[in-house]
């Protein structure tokens, strides 16, 4: 890639305002997974805890099963209609759905309504970020086609910064409030806040301009996602695997930990909750610097060593956890590789596709992969360790299936993708 080290005013304004989207989506999400564990048993009753952590993740799951759906639609219309529109539009869907779950009375008061709307507010969820985490990808490299490692480590550090937010509110929710004062009120604040967060950056987000690759887009011939399934169709599944290595991580160490070691190692919360602060503070640090490797160092060779080091990184966490070793550490190390895992796929994605159905490919691509490796590995390890006991080594055998999917991918990227090309 280019070795300019320099971004000019306009860049940077581009990687700001893209990321403050996905760091509001990233702090939705994370949310979630960090408040299940308080809310599960209030919409999901059960006296069994498995069964409803299980319940309550479901929920979690459909809104990444949704996420293609999402995808196609709202890449439809960044492919036809320019890509900006979709980033304001996703913003508004993202607050109301936020702000929904904030307010949403329990099964205790309206029975089987408080799940059902769950869902519904999941589902706006879940189709809002189908459409845009792949918009900002295209949007900023698309914006910088040059400068792909600056902008993919920038704006996604800014995303994942979503993390920070959604930790330092459940440390000082955890610290403040009572485990009963959580389960009453405490854990729909951050969702409130939410809500209203997302509507201020679809205020900002107005400020961003159409990129030059879509306004150069000539004509548009018949359906976007038709030609992909049909021309395309190979390269989504490369491009699915690419995916995969960021999903499973991200999930694993950030999103589902918290509830992985309250409810099943049955660590102290307030020890979780500042383990997974400071890992998510490595995590972004690891995304940005790997964007200034990305943009001076080969990719694939970058992407090649990270899949190694992410399995050896997942086995010393979880080896530690088991012995009861240092927490911070423990998720340090995997939050490192992670976090350049982050950066990486998504340059390859950037790739992969032509202009005229490269919102379309890009978001079915990360999409489908988010919905097999994001949304289902929570449900996947807590069945296993429900059926099998594997506490410790469940996690990484989740790992490794998904870093060989993605080595399998990256080969193959490698024989499709020229570096050199926009």
């Amino acid at each position: 890639m280019t070795q300019n080290n320099k971004l000019n005013s306009e860049q940077k304004k581009v990687i700001m305002l893209s990321s403050m989207g996905g760091m509001l989506e990233f702090y939705d999400f994370t949310i979630y997974g960090l408040f299940a564990v308080y809310f599960a048993g209030q919409f999901f009753p059960s006296h069994n805890s498995f069964i409803s952590i299980i319940a309550s993740y479901s929920i979690f799951v459909v809104g990444y099963i949704v996420r293609p759906l999402g995808g196609i639609l709202f890449s439809h219309i960044g492919d036809e209609l320019g890509r900006k529109r979709v980033l304001i539009l996703t913003m508004v869907l993202m607050g109301i759905a936020s702000l929904g779950m904030g307010i949403l009375p329990t099964y205790a008061q309206i029975g089987i309504y408080a799940p059902a709307l769950m869902l519904l507010f999941r589902v706006i969820q879940g189709l809002a970020i189908g459409g845009e985490l792949p918009s900002m990808i295209v949007y900023v490299s698309e914006s910088m086609p040059e400068k792909r490692g600056f902008a993919m480590g920038g704006v996604f550090s800014g995303t994942v910064a979503g993390l920070i937010p959604g930790m330092l509110i459940n440390l000082a929710i955890v610290h403040n409030l009572s485990i009963e004062q959580i389960n009453s009120f405490g854990w729909r604040i951050p969702f409130i806040l939410g809500g209203f967060l997302c509507f201020v950056a679809y205020r900002v987000r107005k400020e961003l301009h159409e990129t030059n690759a879509f306004k150069h887009i000539k004509q548009h011939n018949g359906v976007p996602f038709i030609e992909l399934l049909k021309n395309h169709f190979g390269k989504v599944i490369i491009g699915s695997g690419l995916t995969a290595i960021m999903a499973t991580p991200i999930v694993l160490v950030i999103i589902f930990m918290p509830t992985y070691l309250a409810k099943i190692v049955k660590l102290n919360p307030v020890l979780i909750s500042n383990a997974v602060l400071i890992a998510s503070v490595v995590s972004v640090a690891a995304i940005y610097t790997m964007g200034l490797l990305a943009q001076k160092h080969n990719v694939f060779k970058l992407m090649r060593a990270c899949l190694v080091g992410i399995v050896v990184a997942a086995a010393i966490c979880y080896s530690l956890i088991s012995i009861g070793g240092n927490l911070v550490l423990a998720l340090t190390i995997f939050a490192i590789f992670q976090g350049f895992l982050v950066t990486l796929p998504p340059i390859l994605l950037s790739y992969l596709f032509p202009a005229n159905i490269r919102l379309t490919g890009v978001a079915l691509s990360y999409n489908i992969s988010f919905v097999i490796f994001g949304g289902v590995t929570p449900l996947f390890v807590t069945s296993m360790i429900e059926r099998t006991g594997w506490v410790f080594l469940t996690p990484v055998l989740a790992l490794v299936v998904t870093a060989v999917f993605a080595g399998w991918a990256l080969w193959q990227s490698h024989k499709v993708i020229n570096l050199a090309t926009d």
